[in-house]
């Protein structure tokens, strides 16, 4: 029995050793290094600004997958921030968790449909609360 408890803490201690610790910045936006479509990051003429929020607090620890027309853009957790510029048109957004080994594997997702329109400014938010993943439009 004690070996067994012992080979146990052993496997679930190197298991813990390969989980690295998720990167953060000061401001709160998404580190680069978790935005797989920069382009979409930079500012120009003719694109209106899509800000994206997740809340912070114990039921938003989880990292998600923020996509946009079911291609990711970028991995986002509790209390991070990310804006993006879009052309005007219509734009699914989604978020899901994001896979691990330790995942379930029907997981909940939620998704927002926005018409994005010239020289419009829109937020939504991210939050997660019992029922599961929530996406709202707050602002347009």
């Amino acid at each position: 029995m004690i070996k067994a408890f012992a080979a146990s803490l052993s496997v679930a201690l190197a298991l813990a050793a390969c989980a690295s610790p998720v990167e953060r910045t000061s401001s709160g936006e998404i580190p680069a290094s978790r935005i797989y479509i920069k382009s979409m990051t930079q500012q120009d003429a003719g694109l209106s600004q899509v800000e994206f929020n997740r809340a912070g607090g114990i039921l938003n620890n989880e990292m998600l997958e923020l996509a946009i027309n079911d291609v990711v853009l970028a991995q986002i957790t509790g209390g991070e921030h990310l804006s993006i510029w879009l052309k005007p048109g219509q734009y699914d957004f989604s978020v899901k968790p994001v896979h691990t080994l330790s995942s379930p594997s029907a997981t909940s997702q939620d998704r927002q449909t926005v018409e994005v329109r010239q020289g419009g400014s829109y937020k939504i938010q991210i939050s997660t609360d019992l029922h599961g993943l929530k996406m709202n439009l707050v602002k347009q």
